[in-house]
């Protein structure tokens, strides 16, 4: 079953319960009201009649006073009581009134053979009585049972009741229009329903259709719909967000497995070419030496570079988590500058270090270490002969602000946006004579490393840069430990 019909069947299911219950509400609210006013009108006659009677007591003979009863309709005799009536309840009002025993004292032959149970009031209570009856010809009516007493002149009962089988046919008419009326209200629901689903189900099919288009191989292409921004719209921007960043993902790894590959490639090329000549003629000792110096070489580019993919790999899948601690930022930078001054001795460059006495962070040491590390042998290794290089630390914005200076040839400005993307090299000839010179990878990878050591501590790598003036590159780090989520 698909979404469309499943909504189409809740959307009239729910307005098929909500018509039951307005339709039942209707129901019994008319029917209500129609009896509440049967009812007002029974107490309207019962209250006339009641206030309409008067009891006289006569000294006549019963059987005259009987006599004299046939000649007025609106005299009773009963013994040496006389009853006068002086209101004629409107048409369609059935009534009598009983004595305190039950025995009638005036009944017009309304209830003659009606089905009504007797009544249990008596003259001397105030409660009333409703209930439901038939007369001798089949007509329903509502009984009004109401007890009377009329100071110093006598009590009884008075019984009125109507029929109610306007009210019955109302009911009828009521159901029949609801059950004729209720199908059409369901079946115009349900088509509108149908209708409205599609409509609000059809850019998403159009999403279907050209998702259906894209493959692996192809995800340049973008589903472009001309939506009007709701839920549908948004959906289809997200999924067009979404393949621009499976697109560029992509295309990152693709360029990052042909960049390896071809790094990867170079020092295997050099390794065979050495051991191929080595082979080729037999040659003394100190050539065979010679030979597996440089195979040791270009071993350890190949071992250097085949770790910082894996420290890379590992970064991508969010699989180094860092050893938070507190330490002196300026005694690691200590132990950093000593461990290059060797090779900043080599290359005849100054290297210097500009600290505060002490300065403490909470990081992770090691990884910390190596950032450092990266960027100040970065600085050595692109320095001529000559130059220096000076490492200062301070304090800003509550912020460990490191500074690696240079005065080297410095770097162009179309190449400062791209410093910290994977394989890049501003120089590639220079780039691969200084990796062999001093027996680093060369991949590029050194500075994208960096980055990242600084983002997942919180902090961030800033460069400037002049041709001819030098580069430096400043970074930033919180001195509290970063979130790790």
């Amino acid at each position: 079953m698909n979404i469309r019909l499943r909504l189409t069947l809740w959307y009239t299911a729910i307005l098929f319960l909500t018509l039951a219950l307005f339709s039942s509400a209707v129901y019994i609210g008319l029917t209500r009201s129609l009896m509440v006013t049967l009812d007002n009108h029974l107490q309207r006659e019962v209250s006339e009649i009641i206030g309409n009677l008067k009891f006289e007591h006569s000294g006549e003979d019963p059987e005259e006073s009987e006599e004299e009863g046939n000649d007025d309709d609106h005299k009773i005799r009963s013994g040496e009581l006389e009853i006068e009536l002086n209101y004629t309840p409107e048409e369609g009002v059935f009534w009598r009134l009983l004595a305190e025993n039950g025995q009638p004292l005036r009944d017009p032959g309304y209830f003659e053979g009606a089905a009504i149970a007797p009544t249990t009031l008596t003259a001397g209570q105030t409660q009333f009585e409703y209930a439901y009856a038939t007369l001798a010809n089949g007509t329903p009516i509502r009984l009004y049972t109401a007890p009377f007493v009329i100071e110093q002149q006598g009590a009884g009962v008075v019984q009125v009741a109507e029929s109610y089988r306007h009210i019955q046919e109302v009911q009828r008419q009521l159901l029949l229009l609801l059950a004729l009326g209720l199908p059409f209200i369901l079946l115009a629901a349900g088509l509108g329903g149908w209708f409205l689903a599609s409509n609000a189900l059809n850019p998403i099919d159009r999403i279907t259709r050209a998702a259906r288009q894209i493959s692996a191989d192809d995800l340049h292409h973008r589903l472009n719909l001309k939506l009007p921004n709701d839920e549908v719209g948004r959906l289809a921007a997200t999924f067009d967000q979404m393949l621009a960043r499976l697109d560029d993902a992509f295309e990152r790894q693709k360029r990052f497995i042909a960049d390896a590959s071809h790094e990867m490639r170079t020092p295997l090329t050099i390794l065979k070419g050495d051991v191929e000549v080595a082979l080729n003629r037999p040659r003394s000792a100190g050539e065979y030496r010679a030979t597996l110096d440089m195979v040791n070489q270009t071993t350890d580019r190949l071992t250097a570079l085949v770790e910082e993919l894996f420290l890379l790999a590992r970064a991508d899948n969010h699989q180094f988590p860092l050893q938070l601690e507190p330490f002196d930022l300026v005694e690691l930078l200590r132990r950093d500058v000593m461990k290059l001054m060797p090779r900043a001795f080599e290359k005849n460059i100054s290297l210097d270090l500009d600290t505060p006495v002490e300065l403490q962070i909470e990081a992770d040491p090691a990884k910390l270490s190596r950032l450092l590390l990266n960027l100040i042998d970065n600085a050595i290794k692109y320095s001529n002969s000559g130059a220096s290089v000076t490492v200062t630390a301070t304090i800003e914005h509550d912020q460990a602000h490191i500074a690696i200076a240079d005065t080297g040839p410095g770097i162009d400005p179309e190449h400062l946006p791209h410093l910290f993307e994977r394989f890049y090299r501003v120089d590639q000839a220079r780039s691969r004579h200084v990796a062999a010179s001093d027996g680093s990878s060369g991949a590029g990878l050194g500075l994208s490393i960096a980055a990242w050591l600084a983002k997942i501590h919180g902090g961030r790598i800033e460069v400037e840069s002049q041709v001819g003036q030098g580069t430096t590159f400043i970074v930033w780090l919180p001195r509290s430990a970063p979130d790790q989520s």
